[in-house]
This record gives structure tokens, C-alpha cells and sequence, in this order.
């Protein structure tokens, strides 16, 4: 059984994914978790990650999930890249390219999973 999202609560959406707060610094879109106990998404992300890669099929239960689904598929895509690197600093160069590249988003054509 796959883990999914606890933030099922989530008012706010954007396409069909769920906008959730953040901790950062920085504003945007989303709101700022300022509270650093609390787990924003991406750590949410990051905890079930190991376990939800494995699966073939996920059940969609809210927008949050298809969220935590496509940071997923973005964690991947991060550690793909960094399979090749050979140091620390190739992989902060690595990762910042990745970062300001064209990386295909919900709604875009060629993104994966646009059928979910």
C-alpha cells in the first residue's frame, strides 16, 4: 500500500493539484509554514519517498496526493542526475541546471502523467 498525502484539507488548488504551504523564506504563490515543527509537503515528500517509488499503480485519493506524486517524480529526476556526478561541486552545478531548466509541468504535453 502506497502512503499518501495528509494534507487532504487543502483548500486552494491549482490545475488539479493541491497548493500547499512551504516552509522558505521565500514568498510565492503558496503560503509560508513558518512553524518548524510542523511538515510542509516536501517533507512529507522526502519521508515517502523510498516507499512510494516502488509502486506501479497510486490511488488518487485528493489533489495533495497527486502533488506529493509529482514531487516525486521530480525527486527522482534529482537523483538521476546526480548518479553521474562525480563531486559535491558538479552536483550543486548538476542540481542548480536542473533547477532553471525547462522540466515538463502538469498540463505541458510532453509531461508523463498528464492522464492521472
Amino acid at each position: 500500500m502506497a502512503y499518501h498525502s495528509s494534507f487532504a484539507n487543502s483548500k486552494f488548488r491549482l490545475g488539479n493539484m493541491a497548493l500547499l504551504p512551504i516552509r522558505t523564506r521565500y514568498s510565492g504563490p503558496a503560503s509560508v509554514e513558518t512553524s518548524t515543527e510542523n511538515e510542509d509537503i516536501i517533507d512529507e515528500a522526502l519521508k515517502y519517498f523510498r516507499a512510494n517509488i516502488f509502486f506501479r499503480n497510486y490511488d488518487i485519493k485528493h489533489d495533495a496526493d497527486r502533488t506529493l506524486i509529482y514531487l516525486t517524480l521530480y525527486i527522482a529526476e534529482c537523483l538521476r542526475r546526480l548518479q553521474k556526478c562525480q563531486s559535491r561541486i558538479q552536483a550543486q552545478k548538476e542540481l542548480s541546471a536542473l533547477a532553471i531548466s525547462t522540466f515538463p509541468i502538469p498540463g505541458d504535453a510532453d509531461f508523463p502523467l498528464n492522464g492521472m
